[in-house]
């Protein structure tokens, strides 16, 4: 299940709006199919994993860390493959807290004479889809608050250089490292929304953009806010209203 749950983590910036899922099927002590879901591919963990294994998936154990899907949606029931596929045993981390597949997909299973187990390193799983189970539960965004502070409670250093030419005055020193600079870029490659305070457009124009090179299918939505109205720039980018409404990433300061 950790080598599920580390392929389900690659999945970060791919796999949203969808959870991130990752798979691994063992047959006689040996690994032979794993997969992690992308939302460009459209196919899910399990059918990736199922397509890797080929026929050794009969009879074999197949481990995920979510409760398998028995709905139809952009692709068939994930369970059906499953059955179809001959695959003995279920291992699953967590139950899917999508009202609509929720215990559905465990049920599907042991009807059709599938063993199935649940539970095994339940927490981590919960935790890597916290930011899914509260959009598909309330239709609310999972909000992570970045703020840059000195220990004097400051969020910026005063201004700094001598007052010459037309940007004189404006430049200011980072009080932040490089090292915790690389992981705000982390959190911002896992989010589907930035947004900042029309203060800091002004004070820094900064980009708000996803540097950390990590790959990506999508880039996510740059929103300012102004204390009496709100503007959005999408700077090109096309995504879907469900999307963006998922995580959100608010930057304090740049």
């Amino acid at each position: 299940m950790q080598h599920a749950l580390a392929l389900a983590r690659k999945g970060v910036g791919l796999a949203s709006p969808n959870p991130m899922v990752g798979c691994v099927i063992v047959r006689e002590g040996h690994i032979v199919g794993e997969g992690f879901h992308q939302y460009d591919w459209r196919d899910h963990a399990e059918i990736v994993a199922l397509k890797s294994a080929g026929d050794k998936a009969r009879g074999a154990t197949l481990y995920v860390t979510l409760e398998p899907c028995n709905h139809t949606g952009r692709t068939g029931p994930c369970t059906e493959a499953i059955i179809a596929a001959g695959v003995q045993r279920v291992v699953a981390a967590t139950d899917d807290p999508n009202p609509v597949n929720s215990g559905r997909g465990f049920e599907r299973l042991r009807a059709a004479g599938v063993e199935v187990f649940t539970g095994a390193c339940e927490e981590e799983a919960r935790r890597l889809n916290e930011p899914f189970a509260c959009w598909i539960r309330t239709k609310k965004p999972f909000v992570t608050l970045k703020s840059a502070m000195t220990l004097d409670g400051q969020l910026a250093l005063p201004p700094s250089g001598k007052k010459h030419g037309k940007h004189s005055g404006k430049r200011r020193n980072w009080i932040t490292s490089e090292e915790s600079r690389a992981e705000v870029h982390r959190m911002r490659h896992a989010a589907d929304t930035l947004l900042t305070g029309i203060g800091t457009i002004l004070a820094d124009d900064p980009l708000l953009t996803d540097r950390s090179g990590l790959p990506s299918w999508y880039s996510p939505l740059f929103q300012k806010f102004q204390r009496k109205r709100a503007s959005c720039k999408t700077r090109g980018l096309k995504l879907s209203v469900q999307k963006l409404r998922m995580t959100g990433l608010i930057c304090l300061r740049y």
